[in-house]
């Protein structure tokens, strides 16, 4: 009897341990890794002074295509533009090691993405991405992608399905499918897009500092270039989704 009950005691612990297993691997499996963007480097040997916007634009453009992958947590930009600002950060600073910890603190994020962009020769653009730990600075992954400029937005797609394998998850078929809804628009589109992004920030900080005349005008600055990039692009959802935006923002300033 003694044994017996000894037996069901190992099976009731065991069972408890297995579940206790099962449990930590669903909140694992749950949970989606946490990433941060930063603003890429302008590498371009044509045309540098006008895909400097980019800089910006590429990540804004990266952080949505990656939000459509439902296992990856991605920072908004506007929370990265704010630490940015908040911190007086500049280019240089941004890949400096102990900066890189403090801003991935801040954000929660365990790793970051830096990247660079090159305009080549022939209409070629290439895009560098680097996943790096946050707190070591160490580099995981690198990719890269090189294609036409009017293919602008597939080679993002593609990066972010790289970067889906580097990060370990597993995209679902509603993931791909979200993620190739987007076709390619015109290239132009895309850097009055970065453009527009700049004059957002712009009103932004404006409004933080209190200056509401010169929100306004960034404000409607910006909605005007969203919907240009959103004629230019063919298209482009997320200019649209701009513009409404910015227009919303006004409408609360009168």
């Amino acid at each position: 009897m003694k044994q017996k009950h000894l037996l069901f005691s190992w099976l009731a612990v065991c069972t408890m341990l297995m579940n206790s297993v099962i449990f930590v691997q669903q909140v694992q499996a749950g949970d989606p890794k946490t990433i941060a963007v930063l603003y890429f480097e302008n590498n371009s040997v044509v045309d540098k002074d006008k895909l400097d916007p980019l800089k910006k634009g590429l990540a804004d453009m990266m952080i949505t295509e990656m939000t459509k992958i439902k296992g990856i947590k991605v920072v908004e930009r506007q929370r990265i533009q704010s630490i940015i600002e908040e911190l007086n950060l500049n280019e240089t600073d941004m890949v400096d090691k102990s900066t890189t910890q403090k801003m991935g603190k801040i954000l929660g994020a365990k790793v970051m993405l830096f990247g660079g962009f090159s305009n080549l020769f022939n209409d070629k653009l290439r895009i560098d991405v680097r996943i790096v730990r946050t707190e070591t600075g160490e580099t995981l992954k690198a990719e890269e992608e090189t294609g036409e400029l009017d293919e602008f937005l597939t080679m993002l797609q593609l990066l972010v399905k790289k970067i889906a394998t580097d990060l370990e998850v597993k995209m679902t078929s509603e993931d791909e499918n979200r993620l190739e809804a987007t076709k390619d628009g015109n290239f132009d589109g895309y850097i009055t897009f970065a453009k527009a992004l700049n004059l957002e920030d712009q009103g932004k900080k404006f409004e933080k500092q209190g200056k509401k005349s010169d929100a306004k005008s960034s404000y409607e600055s910006a909605r005007s270039m969203f919907q240009k990039a959103l004629d230019e692009s063919e298209g482009y959802e997320p200019a649209k989704q701009k513009a409404e935006e910015m227009a919303m923002l006004i409408s609360k300033m009168k």
